[in-house]
C-alpha cells in the first residue's frame, strides 16, 4: 500500500509542483489550499503523513496542527517555513509539529524529511539518558515519586521529555502492568475532549449512537498523563477536580458516577501560578495537582548530557535506518555543548536524524549539524544574514526575495534597511 500524504498550503503553484514531484517519488499525494477541505479528508481517510505551510490566510499552520492533533495525536507532521521565521519553526517543534523545513528546499531534502518522520513515528522503548548533576538528582526524586501512588504535576519547558518521565514513573509503579494512557488537552477542542477524557451515553450528542467508555476508565487501575493541563477549559478542570477528589467521574448524558481508581500525572510549560492570578486556572485543582512537582531541567541546564543523548539517538537512528557505523566528531561534540537548545531534546534529536540521513559521512561534523558555528550569533544575527544571503542570489530582486523568504515586501524593505544600519 502506498504511503499517502495529505499537503497544504495556499500557495496553488507550490502544492501542484510538490505533489507531481512526491508523486513521481512513489507517493500517494492529497494537495489542498483550503484547511476545510484538508481536515475533511483527515477525518475520512487514512494518511500516513502531513505537510503543511505556516503562514496562510484562514488559518495558520499552528491552528490547522492544533485540529490534526485533535484527530491524530501522534501523526507526522512537517511544517514548511522561510529561514525569516526561524522563531516560528522552533515553535513550531514545541506545539508537537514532527519536523520543519526551510524554505528553498529541493524535492530530495524534503522526500529524506518524510522518510525520517514515516520511519520515526512508530518509536520502540525508549529510555531516560543523563548523568549530569541536574539529572542524577531529578532521577533520584523519580524513584521516590514512583514507589507511591499520588498526584503527580510535571513541570518544564516543551521538549524536556515530560510523556517519558510519565511512562518511567508508570513503569517503576505498582500500576506498572495496567494501562498507561496519555492525551494532550491542547490537542482537541473543548467538546471532543470532555467526551473522550469521561465517555458518553447513546444520545448525548447529535451522533452519539452507542454508550461510549471514556479514556479515564480505560485507564482504570493504570495511570493516566494529562499533558499541556494549563490549557484545559474551566469545565474540564471542574471534571477533573471531581476525578481527584471523589475518585469518579459522570459521562456526557448520564448522571450516575462512575468509579474509577487511576494515577494522574499531568504536565504543562505554562507558569500555573501565574495563570492562578489571571483566573485562568482553579486555585483548587492547583493544589490538588501540585502534591509533588518534579521539575524537568531543560537541555542548556544539563549540557554534560548532550554528548550522550547525541550518541545514543546517533546509534539508533543508524541502526534503525541501516547506516552502518557512524560518529559525531570531537569539534561536533563541541558545537553540540554551545548550543543551547531552545526545543530541549526534541530539538536535539531531529539535528541528529537529519545529519545521520543527509550526510554521506561516516564522521559527522559541524558542518552536517546545520547549526550556528558560533554560539556568540543570536536569532536575530541569523536571520539577518540569510536574508542577505537570499536577496544578493536574487540579484537584489526584492519581490523574488521576500517571495522566497515568505514575507511582505514591506518587512523586507524593513528588516533590510535594518540591517544596513547596523553594517554603517
Amino acid at each position: 500500500m502506498k504511503t499517502r500524504i495529505l499537503l497544504l498550503d495556499d500557495e496553488a503553484s507550490l502544492i501542484k509542483w510538490l505533489r507531481y514531484a512526491l508523486e513521481q517519488k512513489g507517493y500517494q499525494v492529497f494537495a489542498t489550499t483550503d484547511p476545510q477541505d484538508a481536515m475533511v479528508e483527515i477525518k475520512n481517510q487514512r494518511y500516513d503523513l502531513i505537510i503543511s505551510d505556516i503562514k496562510m490566510p484562514e488559518i495558520d499552520g499552528f491552528e490547522f496542527l492544533k485540529r490534526v492533533r485533535g484527530v491524530h495525536p501522534d501523526m507526522p507532521f512537517i511544517f514548511i517555513t522561510a529561514y525569516g521565521s526561524m522563531d516560528s519553526a522552533i515553535s513550531a517543534l514545541r506545539d508537537r509539529a514532527s519536523d520543519y523545513i526551510l524554505k528553498p528546499f529541493s524535492i530530495d531534502e524534503l522526500a529524506v524529511r518524510i522518510k525520517a518522520n514515516l520511519s520515526s513515528y512508530i518509536k520502540g522503548p525508549t529510555k531516560i539518558i543523563g548523568s549530569s548533576k541536574r539529572m542524577r538528582n531529578t532521577l533520584a526524586m523519580l524513584d521516590k515519586i514512583a514507589a507511591t501512588d499520588t498526584t503527580v504535576l510535571l513541570l518544564g519547558e516543551s521538549g524536556t521529555g515530560k510523556e517519558l518521565f510519565a511512562r518511567e514513573i508508570h513503569q517503576r509503579s505498582k500500576r506498572a502492568k495496567a494501562n498507561f494512557v496519555t492525551v494532550s488537552c491542547a490537542a482537541m477542542p473543548e467538546t471532543l475532549l470532555e467526551s473522550e477524557l469521561f465517555g458518553y451515553k447513546r444520545g448525548a450528542f447529535t451522533g452519539a449512537a452507542t454508550d461510549k467508555d471514556g479514556l479515564f476508565k480505560t485507564a482504570d487501575k493504570g495511570t493516566f498523563f494529562l499533558d499541556e493541563i494549563g490549557d484545559a477549559s474551566p469545565t474540564i478542570q471542574v471534571k477533573i477536580l471531581r476525578l481527584l477528589e471523589e475518585r469518579e467521574i459522570v459521562p456526557l448524558g448520564s448522571t450516575r458516577p462512575i468509579k474509577v481508581d487511576v494515577r494522574l500525572i499531568a504536565a504543562t510549560n505554562k507558569n500555573l501560578s501565574e495563570e492562578l492570578k489571571k483566573g485562568s486556572f482553579r486555585e483548587d485543582l492547583y493544589y490538588r495537582l501540585n502534591v509533588i512537582p518534579l521539575v524537568l531541567p531543560p537541555l542548556r541546564e544539563r549540557r554534560d548530557d548532550v554528548p550522550l543523548l547525541a550518541e545514543h539517538f546517533l546509534k539508533e537512528i543508524c541502526r534503525r535506518e541501516k547506516l552502518g557505523e557512524r560518529s559525531l566528531r570531537p569539534d561536533s561534540l563541541k558545537v553540540l555543548r554551545k548550543y543551547d537548545w531552545p526545543g530541549n531534546v526534541r530539538e536535539l534529536r531531529h539535528v541528529i536524524e537529519r545529519a545521520a540521513i543527509l550526510s554521506d559521512s561516516h564522521y559527522l561534523g559541524p558542518q552536517h549539524l546545520g547549526l550556528p558555528q558560533s554560539r556568540g550569533k543570536s536569532l536575530n544575527q541569523i536571520q539577518s544574514e540569510e536574508i542577505a544571503r537570499v536577496v544578493r542570489e536574487c540579484d537584489g530582486n526584492m519581490s523574488e526575495a521576500a517571495r522566497i523568504l515568505g514575507v511582505s515586501r514591506a518587512t523586507l524593505y524593513r528588516r533590510f534597511k535594518s540591517i544596513k544600519r547596523r553594517r554603517k
